[in-house]
């Protein structure tokens, strides 16, 4: 391949949480969130105090929208061409929203998993994806469906965090 992918060498920077908010500071006051939140069946009204249940579903967006930026990353940087001019399917978030969404029914671990894995570019992403039995797949489905979880949280034992994620095998 003309190009060297070494994954031992990445490394990956987070800074810039420009609209960041501390959990305590966030608020029921966007309609488009109550709306979101409303969709997974939460009862959210306008204004609403802020309870567990809406501080949770408040981080899940956030590692739902993280889960497609480290999915469009994946798929393209770890694509491995032959020349820079090979076909390479669309990897823009819009897309990959669709595809996960409507084609594939938010199944990460499965269909989609056998979308990417019939790309003959992505077949290193599938190997690495698949180690620890399939453990980067597990991560990506945590990610991307972190809404639905959240939704379907009742309890704070049952919260998820990206810190949780971290203890996933696919890390160490």
């Amino acid at each position: 391949s003309i190009h060297a992918t070494l994954t031992s060498n990445l490394i990956v920077k987070l800074s810039d949480f420009g609209f960041a908010l501390p959990q305590s500071e966030v608020t029921t006051d966007d309609p488009d969130f109550v709306t979101r939140a409303r969709t997974f069946g939460l009862s959210i009204g306008t204004g609403q105090k802020i309870n567990v249940q809406i501080a949770n579903f408040a981080m899940a967006e956030d590692m739902h929208a993280l889960g497609f930026v480290v999915l469009a990353l994946m798929l393209s940087s770890l694509a491995e061409l032959v020349t820079p001019e090979d076909p390479v399917p669309p990897t823009d978030e819009d897309t990959l929203q669709r595809l996960l969404g409507e084609i594939f029914d938010k199944d990460v671990k499965g269909q989609f998993r056998d979308y990417v894995m019939n790309e003959e570019i992505w077949g290193y992403l599938v190997e690495l994806l698949d180690e620890d039995g399939g453990a980067g797949w597990s991560i990506l489905d945590s990610l991307v469906n972190a809404r639905e979880k959240a939704a379907a949280a009742t309890t704070q034992e049952n919260l998820i965090s990206v810190r949780g994620l971290l203890n996933n095998p696919f890390f160490s």
